[in-house]
């Protein structure tokens, strides 16, 4: 939901800047930059970066990727024209033009700090090694390992550690990334891609052979679509496709990610680059520049689609990113054939400069740096989520609670608020331990004294004529199926104890229950705000499915002659969600009260109550209708069934109602047309 949003803000920006003059001023941006809300949305902020320099006279013919050095020059793998370009930005020069025989298709390009130049070239089949002075080292082929399988070596992307290890992408491999010796040995495959599988898929895992998996459609292994080494010899990886649960991946020596979250991205990444400080730049093909942190936080993302003017900042067809010591963005455009430099705003050096102070252990610098951001954007949810974290590790809890919850942080909230109630704990844990002793002693001298000398009466006699009254008795029946649910449904059938009224009080009260719970949790547990939910479609679908389970049971024990009547269905449903309904309460009240690595006992407390309700419906069933346990099962399952044929068929009718309406409101205005021409 996310991703879709993202697309249609950019797609609506990008038309309405296609019908701009042409600009090409570093005075404005020609694109928007967006962060996210506390609550995930999308929102505009300051312009990160604006458009500087666009360089088209250097006559490039489709470039597939561009990577700088330690001393900033630019590296351009020169596709159409095979060739490689060494470019200087300060003097705006071509420096160096390297080509070669097997350099017929280059599209991956890496730079070593020793001046190494690798060139991944996917027509010639080879890894092509340069010195800096553009001088032929060697050529390194398909590794002739068997482990290497009969895979063909096809290199699209090359990155390169400080050992001389390359990190290769192939055409048409499926296993991972292609990893190498400094020899060209074959050292084995460097990570892989997990997707999302869906349901159908996930029954085919579980049914099918590998030889029928291989052959079905839509099965194929979704490849990566970049490949980054940093200085410190960290690999980074881009995937694109809407199935990849991590487009962006920092990978450890085991090939896994060391991001725990799901990655704010497109579905289109093609490149990425990291700095010196670890701030992460990824590109999607469409046009738009995604930027994190170190740690993969999202911070923002800029750039825009535009191929029916040549505007400055925006691209037809982005292929790849390359940044600079100074912190200038640098881009090319494939269909263009040029490239395109960004110059950080202020309010982007400030938030590189506050990220590299939390990253060196300066907590107090870095919230001084983000208190600054703040005044430039009050509402900066990035600027009040890392003054949460670094408050946090300055033992200053409750500001970092306040932040964190502005950032809708809850995984660093409860870290602070654990901290809280710990030291709250400490101070007070004997004084909650003396407290409960008197309460217990207290009680236990009133319990005797009311024993002798009744001196609760005055207290007992209004509880029990508010008791007596049916409605209440009814509804307090329910307490009773929790230590004697047998002999309580054969009761309820009988109609000794319960009543209709009693039922539908419990139907109410339920829902009420389930509302609160629904808005009224902590803020760790409360994932959606009171005012996103939708109260309609919640009110529509409580009533809607008791009603219906009611309905369908009852046609389905009236077939398979059961005794019990629609009124004692009725009735059974709601006596039987009694530990339902307390758990609801429970978990409630202590989600105020628990963090987030307690999470288990709310869980807990949650099934429970589910099954303990479920089980409360089967002896119903069974009691009410004189069932066998077996038959009860069955009814059960048939009943469930029943209910969602039902929901198929109403939903297949409404779809079909709307579509007739539309087809008749149509005609209706054809004929409408045709008479008043």
């Amino acid at each position: 939901m996310k991703k879709l949003l993202l697309r249609i803000a950019v797609l609506f920006f990008s038309l309405a800047l296609a019908f701009m003059p042409l600009i090409a001023s570093a005075s404005s941006a020609t694109s928007y930059t967006y962060a996210i809300d506390a609550k995930g949305r999308y929102v505009r902020t300051q312009d990160a970066y604006l458009p500087d320099r666009t360089v088209t006279h250097l006559y490039l013919n489709k470039p597939e990727d561009i990577f700088i050095d330690n001393k900033d020059f630019l590296y351009i793998a020169d596709t159409g024209n095979k060739r490689i370009v060494k470019y200087n930005p300060s003097t705006d020069k071509i420096v160096m033009e390297i080509t070669h025989e097997l350099i017929q298709n280059p599209t991956g390009i890496y730079v070593t700090e020793n001046g190494d130049i690798y060139v991944a070239d996917i027509a010639s089949s080879h890894v092509i090694k340069f010195s800096e002075d553009g001088e032929f080292i060697e050529a390194i082929g398909r590794p002739s390992s068997p482990a290497f399988g009969t895979n063909d070596f096809n290199p699209m992307k090359i990155a390169v550690d400080e050992a001389g290890n390359m990190y290769i992408l192939g055409e048409g491999i499926y296993d991972g990334i292609i990893q190498l010796a400094r020899t060209g040995e074959f050292l084995g495959y460097f990570a892989s891609n997990k997707v999302n599988l869906t349901f159908v898929q996930r029954l085919q895992d579980i049914f099918f052979t590998e030889e029928q998996k291989r052959n079905l459609l839509g099965r194929t292994p979704i490849t990566f679509s970049n490949v980054f080494v940093d200085r410190a010899g960290l690999v980074y990886s881009t995937t694109n496709g809407q199935d990849v649960l991590q487009a962006v991946k920092k990978h450890n020596t085991s090939g896994k990610s060391m991001f725990e979250e799901e990655i704010i991205a497109s579905e289109d990444l093609i490149d990425l680059f990291v700095d010196a400080n670890g701030i992460i730049y990824a590109v999607g093909q469409a046009g738009l520049i995604f930027i994190y942190s170190a740690e993969g936080e999202f911070i923002y993302s800029f750039g825009a689609f535009n191929s029916m003017q040549d505007v400055s900042g925006l691209f037809s067809s982005l292929s790849s990113i390359a940044v600079d010591s100074k912190g200038t963005v640098w881009t090319c455009d494939r269909d263009k054939s040029i490239l395109q430099s960004f110059t950080q705003t202020e309010y982007a050096r400030l938030i590189y400069q506050a990220l590299n102070e939390y990253s060196q252990g300066n907590y107090k610098g870095s919230i001084a740096l983000w208190s600054e951001i703040l005044k430039l954007n009050q509402m900066s949810i990035l600027a009040h989520n890392n003054i949460g974290k670094n408050l946090l590790f300055e033992q200053r809890y409750e500001e970092a609670m306040y932040h964190t919850r502005i950032a809708g942080n809850r995984f660093y909230y409860s870290q602070a608020y654990w901290e809280i109630r710990n030291i709250w704990l400490q101070k007070n844990l004997a004084y909650i331990f003396l407290i409960l002793i008197l309460i217990y002693v207290v009680s236990k001298i009133i319990k005797w004294a009311d024993k002798k000398w009744n001196v609760l009466e005055w207290i007992k006699k209004p509880v029990r004529k508010i008791y007596n009254l049916k409605p209440v008795k009814d509804t307090l029946y329910l307490f009773r199926f929790f230590k004697h649910p047998i002999d309580s449904f054969y009761e309820l059938k009988a109609g000794n104890k319960g009543s209709s009224l009693g039922a539908t009080i419990i139907y109410f009260v339920m829902f009420v229950v389930y509302i609160v719970s629904l808005t009224s949790k902590g803020f760790i547990y409360q994932k959606v705000a009171p005012e996103d939910i939708d109260y309609q479609s919640i009110t529509l679908g409580y009533f809607a499915i008791s009603m219906l389970f009611v309905v369908c049971n009852y046609l389905v024990t009236s077939i398979n002659d059961g005794e019990g009547k629609l009124i004692h269905i009725y009735k059974m449903l709601p006596y039987s969600m009694g530990p339902a309904m307390m758990s609801l309460i429970i978990v409630t009240i202590a989600s105020h009260f628990l963090t987030h690595n307690e999470v288990f006992f709310l869980q807990i407390t949650n099934l429970a109550g589910i099954v303990w309700s479920g089980l409360l419906i089967l002896l119903g069933v069974q009691e009410i209708h004189s069932y066998t346990t077996r038959d009860a099962i069955k009814s059960i399952l048939f009943t469930l069934l029943f209910m969602l044929i039902i929901a198929v068929m109403l939903l297949i009718i409404i779809i079909m109602g709307e579509q007739l309406y539309q087809f008749l409101e149509s005609v209706i205005k054809e004929v409408i047309r045709n008479v008043t021409a």
